[in-house]
């Protein structure tokens, strides 16, 4: 009896020595596993997560502007007013999340380190572009502010005080929404134009050679109709140089862009530039569109010289999008026929021709002309700007959405969000952040802006190395070359009627009210510096609910530490007693010494690891 006792007992602790130098190896294995998993899909998972927020506010704003006649005709009542960034109101709902650094507060209290900002996470704020007056919004940035004012609730649905990101909308028009509330001094409120900032041009433009033709001819030096919205006297030629000036700042690196003055007498280019930096090489460029001057010559300018000249600008080059853009009076085809080279625009340049239509125009269509067949021809786009054009940008906005959509159907981007490289914030918090940007299409196919979620890196812990790591895969690489066959798709159905109808024209008689829809400032009681800062402790930081990598590494250590316990405690415990039917399983299993080599056969007894995920920050 003692030697089968005995027996057993070797029995016993053989098979426990061989479970537990199995499951040690499992338990290893898991940990192993997980941490390398976690480093590979943590910061994946993150952006995808943005992703996905990016194009459901993005879906949000398309369904605003299928609904702008309805939300433009209640915008008047006071509930439904949106808050400017410059004005403040008393009863606001500010509350204090970690930042990287607060520079208003940091003005504010001399100079010390302050890590807090005070934020309105139940409102959105909104900005206007430089140079419009609150006291007369024009009419298509109210219609934008009055129907995109339902973004709050999908805001508030992605955005947290325990985790600070910042959501945006800019529109064509120039007008801005960020989320959530942030109160900015008169400075930087009043001077942003989101369509000049990198995130706005990235997110809606492909690599691509622009060339400008500028009508200088003699009818080009009228004064402008005071119908145009020019505060003070200007000419044709002038408001054309003003919206190339404005062009010119929408440029991204890799881009080439000329400009051509043409008349009477013939074209001439100015500065075939190529932008690889930051933009420094266009200052020459600038220059010398400022210095055009009206020709002195009579008789109709000749536009088929200029677009001749246009097309040596693109001469050699086959990974770019080819565009030719046009301002003009349309005298040049008052007397004659106008002949364009079909056959050298036919592969694959799109040709913009603007007009400015002088007083009395008695063919601003220009119907007794061959040049809007010829130019259907070839896929391209005449419009009549009729509308106030002190916002030149949204003047030329079929332009715009002509990028964005051959940007859309690159094969780089193939409809999905895109991201940029981390970069040095110059924002009111400053951090390295990285954005996610997508742009929003009206029915017709306009582009309507782009929505845009910065990600404050620095604020996320230990999972901020993961998501640059996965960056690498994400983020942009340089400019997005264009899909050419994809690209005739506004054509000569726009010739016949500005692109696209104005809110304030398809919604008659219901139009924004001459505020814009922007609430009254009425607060008087706080200062400047205690909205923005009056967090009660600004340098201390609260960690909030992020949930670090260290705590996932540190949970898989626990748990495989805690397997070996098991283990243990099994071989100290293990004499065949009843400690149910799996345990007893357990210890007559017994393998043979020449089995040893060939893979041990465990059964149900211990679970088989789960793919492990993390959700680093709630959102």
């Amino acid at each position: 009896m003692a030697g089968s006792s005995s027996s057993s007992f070797r029995s016993c602790s053989t098979t426990a020595l061989v479970l537990l130098q199995i499951l040690v190896v499992i338990a290893l294995w898991a940990l192993i596993m997980a941490v390398a998993g976690v480093k590979g899909d943590a910061g994946s998972d993150y952006l995808a997560e943005k992703e996905k927020q990016v194009q459901q506010i993005v879906a949000q704003v398309e369904l605003n502007d299928i609904q702008i006649c309805e939300l433009v005709a209640t915008c008047s009542a006071a509930a439904n007013c949106s808050r400017h960034g410059c004005s403040t109101v008393h009863s606001d709902n500010f509350q204090c999340v970690d930042v990287p650094n607060n520079k208003y507060c940091n003005a504010a209290s001399g100079g010390s380190n302050c890590t807090q900002l005070r934020a309105e996470y139940s409102i959105s704020h909104v900005s206007l572009p430089p140079g419009t007056s609150l006291a007369n919004v024009p009419a298509e940035m109210g219609n934008s502010i009055c129907s995109q004012r339902l973004l709050d609730s999908t805001f508030q649905s992605i955005s947290v005080p325990n985790n600070y990101t910042v959501l945006y909308y800019g529109a064509v028009d120039g007008t801005f929404r960020s989320f959530p509330g942030r109160v900015e001094n008169s400075s930087d409120c009043l001077s942003f134009d989101p369509r000049i900032r990198p995130w706005y041009t990235a997110a809606i433009s492909v690599t691509k050679v622009l060339v400008v033709l500028i009508d200088n001819g003699l009818s080009m030096q009228n004064p402008l109709p005071d119908s145009f919205g020019f505060p003070s006297p200007i000419t044709y030629l002038g408001a054309a140089k003003n919206i190339t000036q404005s062009l010119l700042q929408t440029i991204s690196p890799q881009d080439h862009v000329n400009i051509i003055q043409f008349n009477s007498v013939g074209a001439v280019p100015l500065s075939n530039t190529s932008v690889e930096g930051n933009g420094t090489e266009l200052n020459a460029l600038v220059v010398a569109l400022d210095n055009i001057q009206g020709a002195s010559e009579a008789g109709n300018s000749n536009l088929t010289a200029a677009i001749e000249s246009a097309l040596s600008n693109f001469i050699g080059i086959s990974d770019a999008l080819k565009v030719i853009i046009i301002f003009t009076d349309g005298e040049f085809a008052l007397n004659s026929a106008v002949i364009l080279p079909e056959t050298q625009l036919a592969p694959g340049v799109k040709v913009f021709i603007y007009k400015l239509p002088p007083p009395n125009d008695g063919d601003i269509f220009l119907s007794n002309n061959s040049l809007l067949s010829s130019l259907c021809r070839i896929g391209g786009t005449f419009e009549v700007i009729e509308q106030d054009i002190t916002n030149p940008l949204y003047a030329v906005r079929s332009y715009f959405s002509y990028l964005a959509s051959a940007q859309m159907a690159s094969h780089q981007v193939q409809g999905k969000p895109l991201w940029t490289s981390p970069y040095q914030n110059r924002d009111v918090v400053g951090g390295y952040i990285t954005t996610v940007t997508y742009p929003a299409f009206g029915l017709h196919g306009q582009l309507l802006g782009v929505v845009g979620i910065d990600v404050y890196i620095d604020e996320l812990g230990n999972i901020a190395q993961l998501v640059r790591d996965a960056l690498e895969n994400h983020a942009s690489q340089g400019n997005i070359q264009p899909a050419i066959v994809t690209l005739n798709n506004l054509n000569c159905s726009l010739a016949n009627a500005s692109y696209p109808i104005a809110a304030d024209k398809r919604c008659v008689p219901s139009i924004a009210p001459s505020n814009g829809g922007i609430c009254n400032q009425i607060d008087s009681i706080d200062t400047f510096e205690s909205i923005v800062c009056s967090c009660s402790t600004c340098s201390d930081r609260d960690s909030g609910e992020q949930i670090h990598i260290g705590e996932i590494i540190g949970g898989a250590i626990t748990g495989a530490i805690a397997l070996v316990v098991v283990v243990l405690m099994l071989t100290f415990k293990c004499s065949c007693q009843k400690f149910g039917d799996w345990v007893i399983a357990l210890c007559n299993y017994n393998p043979e010494p020449q089995d040893l080599s060939e893979p041990p056969i465990i059964h149900n007894f211990v679970d088989t690891p789960h793919d492990m995920q993390l959700d680093p920050v709630s959102n």
